[in-house]
Order: structure tokens, then sequence, then C-alpha cells
């Protein structure tokens, strides 16, 4: 058995360097949440060591390719130009590393998302010239409260659509005053935890889908998918009740909640090795539109195996999982 993992993460040292500033002025807790290690993580450098270290971690745990990707908020660089030049240089490191291991890395894009036609643009460079796989996008696409259905980004949906490419809405950061709202007032650990990986974050990105169903931005681009991690970042337990409550008579929109979101999001399992979450989607959604992640390095590799291995699926269930539905999404063939 084959496994492509699809939320696999690396570092760019100039993009974090340019919205660390911004991440400290938004994330007071920042400090508690960086040195309380999530729990089964990957040791430090696994961000770094990528010729050396990680293929060994692949190696050792079956993994044989990883689709690579920054989560290094480079959408809250504010400066257009700069955030540009500094998107092009890294999806071009990341390039470079795809093409010396060619079969063990694919990539996703990183894109200045405050200038959607620049972003746009640099979508269609690095799947035409790198042959990357789609964009991976962590957080909102601004600083603010602004998302994802914003019409300002009808260029990367076009782009997208174009391309035939997925977006994967990752976690990010939740905005200041809904943090300190919500989850705050706890000891610094539990709060950092509590408003990043413990929950906050993971309300943020499905959300975000929702809001995307609810502005009709699949209706005007039926073809656009979507990769949403952590078995669905929350969305797919309501989705009975989005169809209760929010029906086509009440949003005008010409199909059920539930319609879209089985069309066009691809869930995946981001490290959270669990079978009840993992039958619950299969039942809801289908087989063909569950994906593999292990959420590396925030999550080891070392049980991934074993989880795909001993899940209480069939053999041919196991392999679209595990690989065929990663190679129909991204036209990869192992």
């Amino acid at each position: 058995m084959k496994i492509i993992a699809i939320e696999e993460h690396t570092d760019n040292t100039a993009l974090i360097g340019s919205v660390i500033g911004v991440i400290k002025e938004m994330v007071p807790y920042l400090p508690a949440f960086v040195q309380p290690d999530l729990p089964g993580s990957a040791p430090g450098n696994s961000l770094t060591d990528m010729d050396k270290g990680r293929i060994e971690d692949m190696d050792k745990n079956g993994i044989t390719m990883e689709i690579l990707s920054y989560s290094d908020f480079s959408q809250w660089i504010l400066d257009e130009k700069k955030a540009v030049e500094l998107c092009q240089n890294a999806n071009d490191e990341l390039a470079a590393l795809v093409k010396r291991h060619p079969g063990r890395f694919e990539a996703f894009a990183t894109l200045p998302w405050v200038n959607p036609e620049a972003a746009a643009a640099e979508l269609r460079r690095t799947v035409k010239e790198y042959g990357f796989k789609g964009v991976l996008i962590t957080g909102r696409p601004q600083v603010g409260a602004k998302f994802l259905d914003d019409a300002s980004y009808t260029p990367i949906w076009e782009a997208l659509t174009e391309l035939d490419v997925p977006i994967y809405i990752h976690p990010g950061f939740p905005v200041p005053e809904v943090q300190q709202a919500y989850y705050d007032g706890f000891n610094d650990k539990v709060t950092a935890i509590l408003s990043t990986y413990g929950l906050g974050w993971h309300i943020e990105p499905g959300l975000q889908v929702l809001r995307m169903i609810l502005a009709g931005v699949f209706d005007s681009y039926p073809s656009l998918k979507v990769i949403s991690g952590h078995w669905g970042e929350v969305l797919p337990y309501y989705i009975a009740r989005f169809d209760q409550t929010l029906t086509p008579e009440m949003t005008g929109l010409k199909e059920k909640i539930s319609t879209y979101y089985r069309r066009h999001i691809y869930v995946t399992s981001s490290g959270i090795y669990d079978y009840d979450n993992l039958q619950y989607c299969i039942s809801k959604f289908g087989i063909d539109h569950i994906i593999f992640s292990a959420d590396y390095p925030c999550i080891s590799e070392n049980d991934a195996r074993a989880f795909i291995e001993n899940a209480p699926i069939s053999k041919e269930e196991k392999f679209l999982i595990s690989q065929g539905n990663a190679e129909r999404l991204f036209k990869i063939k192992l």
C-alpha cells in the first residue's frame, strides 16, 4: 500500500520573518502557543531538514509522497510588491526541493493574497511551470475580519477553475476580538491551546467554507474544489442542521448546503486518527472525497500507516483514502 499525505508543512525563513511582527500583534498569546509542543508532534527541526531528515522519516513510517506547503501566513504581508516577491521566491525554493526528490514531494503554492490579481498570476505560474498541485492558505486571506467569500478574490477562483486545481483551506489564528471574547480567561497555556489547535482555529476554516457556499461561490464556479482538513473543521457534523435552517428558499442558492459540500469539498484526516470520524465522513460524503493527511510535523507520521491498515473499511476503500483519491484529484500517478 502506498500513502500520499497532503497536509505536510515546511518553512520559509523570509516569509515568516516578514509577517512575524503582524503575528505578534494579532496573537498576544503566541509565546504560550509556541512553547507547549502539540502531543505527538515531530522534532523541532522537522520543518527545515527536508533533504535528509524528512525523507528518512517518510521511509521509516511508510509514507510514499508528501504534498508540501508553507503555513507561514503569506497573506498577511501587507506591502503588495514585497508580498509578490517573497511568494515567488518561496515557491521557487519549494519547486527546487520537489525537483530534488521526484516521486517523494509535490507542492501547494503560497500566494500574495493582498493582491488577488497578482495571486492568480502566481498560481498560474507555479502550476504551469512547476506542476504545483494547487494552493494552501492558512487562516483568513487578510489581517482583519475578511474572508474567502469576499468578491475581491474572484480572480483566484477563476484561476483555480481554469487550472483545475484545488485550494486547501488550513486553520489560522482567530480574529483577536473573537479570541478574547471566546477563548481567553484561563492560564496562558490553556488559553493558547483553546484559541488554536484545541478548538479556535478549527472553527474559522469551516466557517470560511460555509461562507463560500452561502455567497454563491460554487454556483459561480461549479468545478471549484476545496480541501478541508481535520475531518472538515467541525462543519460536517452540522450538515443536517444547515439543510434544516439554511434552505435554498432562505439563501437563494440553487442547492442544499449538503449538496455543495458533497460535490466540492474533500475532507482529510490531518493526523486525527479516529475511526468514528472516518466512518462518519464516509457515510455523509462518500469514500471518493476522503484523503489522508498527517499534518506533519504538527503530528508525527508514526501512526499514519497503522491508522489506514487497521481501519474498519474495505481494502478498496483503504486504497482510495491512502492513494487513489489523491492521484485523481492531483493528477498524480505513483
